[in-house]
């Protein structure tokens, strides 16, 4: 039983916090609106790791114009939270000029029975204006230091969904991975690069049959990190770490249906249960729960 319970904490810690929650975050969010046109979308995803169901996770967009309003919660817990129980919630929020996203703020926060931590950035102009992280990271020579160019030209985490975004839902397997996503989470500076891996034939729990284009992700880290860590190293290495895109045809889109990611010590992986998309605008604002 003991073991198990060293095994979670174990695969949290090497799917980097940031790292996960990009994941996580990976998906629908649609083009930006015209000034008059609100749309809100819901995803959730159920989040397994060795095959077994170990949480799930819901995602929602508001979008107003070209102004963007993104939540996520995260629950990941084993034998009802008895062995291991992590919540997270994060948040973030800006505008889209020219195709590219432009945050003001971004939040992240999470707890286990015995461990918290949150963190606040403020943007400007893709520039980090400030950054709060409670409680603070402790210091360590082995750490490679954040310098003010690594703060500079970045998204955090859930703004990087909308460089995922793709305008129309009959791209090319090409057109539709290939990014690279440079993200600040507060405490680490790394690049996610997607390119195109090979297109594979699926039928989901909600309705679509039909291509899902897979995407090699590639986590690049550049600072924050600490030389020599392993489980960094084994993300870095890694060769495996997979996003499966699918059309959403309601909103035009293209959003991850699978989400891949393999660690040292076991494989995690992401599942989309439900999409749901409101063009009224009436659900601008709605919890999650």
């Amino acid at each position: 039983m003991n073991a198990v319970r060293v095994n979670a904490r174990k695969a949290i810690r090497c799917l980097p916090i940031s790292c996960l929650t990009a994941f996580f975050a990976v998906g629908v969010l649609s083009a930006p609106a015209t000034a008059k046109d609100r749309k809100t979308i819901i995803a959730e995803y159920n989040i397994s790791f060795n095959g077994l169901s170990i949480g799930d996770f819901k995602f929602k967009s508001d979008l107003n114009g070209n102004d963007y309003d993104l939540k996520g919660q995260a629950r990941i817990s084993v034998l009802a939270g008895l062995l291991f129980e992590w919540r997270g919630d994060t948040a973030s929020s800006g505008r889209v000029s020219a195709s590219r996203p432009s945050p003001n703020s971004y939040s992240f926060g999470y707890r286990t029975s015995d461990k918290r931590e949150t963190i606040d950035i403020e943007f400007s102009n893709n520039n980090v204006k400030g950054v709060a992280v409670d409680p603070p990271q402790k210091k360590s020579s082995a750490r490679i230091p954040v310098t003010a160019k690594h703060m500079r030209n970045v998204v955090d985490p859930l703004s990087a969904v909308v460089m995922l975004t793709n305008v129309g839902s009959k791209k090319s397997g090409k057109e539709v991975c290939t990014r690279r996503l440079p993200i600040f989470d507060g405490k680490a500076r790394y690049d996610l690069r997607l390119t195109y891996k090979k297109t594979k034939s699926v039928s989901t729990g909600h309705g679509y049959r039909g291509p899902a284009y897979i995407c090699k992700v590639k986590f690049l880290p550049i600072a924050g990190h600490k030389r020599g860590d392993d489980e960094n190293d084994h993300a870095a290495k890694s060769e495996g770490i997979e996003i499966w895109m699918i059309p959403l045809q309601e909103a035009d889109v293209y959003v991850p249906y699978y989400v891949y990611i393999p660690t040292a010590v076991g494989s995690a992986a992401l599942t989309s249960t439900a999409f749901r998309v409101d063009r009224s605008g009436r659900s601008q604002g709605a919890s999650l729960n």
